[in-house]
């Protein structure tokens, strides 16, 4: 039952308290909504009160540091409160009516606000519009599309995307500074990944130049590029991979390359990639010209029947496009080898391709699988060869054969393994004046280095079981390795594109 409360109910209360006696609520009469709730833990003012059908108390404190009459001054302005409807009375606000009461200690001022980023903001105001990290990748991977190989795209695409440069997201360009960048690369290079730090910089450099360029700086805000970003020097000492191997040191064995050969004319490969991988060792020609090949670039010898030539085009031949040099890199192929790629041909024209190995099926939902076959999809054929030569190691092997066991002088092997053929590219005479492709010289070396390797396949061909084991014996290891490598980049793309970034290198004699 309400009663008025007095400072000696108070009291009373209080001295209940110390004395553990029973729980009890004194309702003020005086005051409505205003009561004290004593207990054996305490005693509290409080406020009780209706709203939305749901009963609520705002506990304002122990009389202790709470006087009567101050309860009641915050019972009646939190009655007020509801009364006008001006608010309901919750904890931020009581806690601003204590401040004022001086039962709590004054709210702290809130920090002063660093003025470079009060600069900041302001400029970004003023500067409505300029690029974000996303829009200015965008840009440039569009002007990387136009002016670059396919390839080059897809590579600096995935090198903008790592998880790393996530930091950026949203960010003004303009205010990502060159510290910023080199923080990045060094945390790569600091957690062992040394070659991935320098080709993110490689990458990260020709992007900064792009948007410093005059006609981009208005939407960029980039005044200069990042020339000095470099990563840190590499570790002293051959690292191996993965698979033990030291990068650039291993030379396919004859046993690997007769094997490849041998497995690929088993019938246990499927025939667009048993006819690119014979293609890639007997030509010892990079990856991506192999995968990407076109059927245009395969043409009959006419002063020589029954040879063929393959005549690679500036974008098969590094830097050769960039440059402006618009010769031809031509292979020689001797009769069988022509022949089993006029075959080759004969299944792209039924399929309507331009590219000489289509793709052999779509990489994801929704491909139309009308593409050329993966530059991958041979690192992994050997893989599952139980090969542990690369692509880049069979060139190896054709060199240091050729030189080694068959004598050709190393002026000749360049002929077929340098897209420059050996020639420099500062050459006046050669870029200006002359169209000769050279094929009498290089007809020899492929004579005698096809012949070569044909006997390798043989040898290992009578090693070999049949095709459906053979064929069985791939699957299983295609399956252990996509097991292994589940979620994560396949370490055959990461070495044969840091392989390809290198300068063209021929094995010694």
């Amino acid at each position: 039952m309400p009663v008025k409360l007095t400072e000696a109910m108070v009291k009373k209360a209080l001295a209940d308290v110390e004395a553990k006696a029973k729980a009890y609520d004194l309702i003020d009469a005086g005051c409505p909504g205003l009561l004290l709730r004593v207990g054996p833990r305490g005693a509290r003012f409080a406020f009780k009160f209706e709203s939305g059908h749901r009963t609520h108390r705002l506990t304002f404190g122990s009389p202790e540091t709470i006087r009567l009459a101050e309860a009641r001054s915050l019972a009646s302005e939190a009655r007020r409160r509801l009364v006008d409807r001006i608010g309901i009375p919750d904890d931020r606000w009581l806690e601003a009516q204590l401040r004022k009461l001086r039962k709590l200690p004054p709210k702290p001022e809130p920090a002063p606000r660093d003025p470079a980023l009060v600069q900041a903001f302001e400029d970004d105001m003023l500067r409505h519009g300029e690029w974000t990290w996303e829009e200015a990748r965008e840009s440039f991977l569009r002007e990387v599309a136009r002016t670059r190989r396919p390839a080059t795209h897809l590579d600096y695409s995935k090198m903008l995307s790592v998880p790393e440069l996530a930091v950026f997201a949203g960010r003004r360009v303009r205010r990502i500074t060159i510290e910023d960048l080199a923080t990045i690369v060094y945390a790569i290079h600091a957690s062992g990944r040394e070659r991935h730090a320098e080709h993110l910089a490689s990458v990260l450099r020709p992007m900064w130049s792009y948007l410093a360029k005059h006609e981009h700086k208005k939407k960029s805000g980039v005044e200069a590029g990042v020339p000095g970003l470099r990563a840190p020097e590499r570790s002293a000492g051959d690292r191996p991979r993965a698979n033990g191997k030291v990068p650039g040191s291993h030379v396919a064995t004859p046993d690997e390359i007769g094997r490849a050969l041998a497995i690929a004319r088993s019938g246990a490969v499927e025939g667009t990639v048993a006819t690119a991988l014979q293609l890639l060792v007997l030509t010892g020609q990079r990856r991506r010209p192999v995968a990407e090949a076109l059927v245009e670039d395969f043409v009959p010898w006419i002063e020589t029947p029954g040879w063929g030539v393959w005549s690679m085009g500036p974008r098969h031949r590094k830097t050769a496009a960039k440059r402006g040099d618009k010769h031809r890199h031509c292979v020689p192929l001797p009769p069988a080898l022509w022949a089993m790629v006029q075959a080759q041909m004969a299944r792209a024209a039924e399929v309507g391709t331009p590219f000489l190995f289509p793709q052999v099926r779509p990489k994801k939902k929704g491909d139309t699988g009308d593409g050329h076959l993966s530059d991958a999809a041979l690192n992994h054929k050997l893989l599952d060869m139980a090969i542990a030569a690369s692509p880049h190691d069979m060139r190896r092997g054709l060199s240091t054969v050729c030189q080694k066991r068959l004598g050709v002088p190393r002026a000749t092997v360049k002929m077929i393994l340098d897209h420059n053929e050996g020639i420099r590219t500062d050459d006046v005479l050669e870029r200006h004046y002359t169209e000769d492709d050279r094929l009498d010289d290089k007809q020899p070396l492929m004579d005698r280095w096809i012949a070569w390797a044909n006997e390798q396949a043989a040898n290992a061909a009578a090693t070999l079981p049949g095709a459906e084991e053979l064929g069985a014996e791939m699957a299983r290891r295609r399956r252990e390795r996509e097991l292994a490598g589940k979620g994560k980049r396949t370490k055959p793309e990461a070495t044969e594109a840091e392989e390809e970034d290198k300068p063209e290198e021929l094995a010694a004699a």
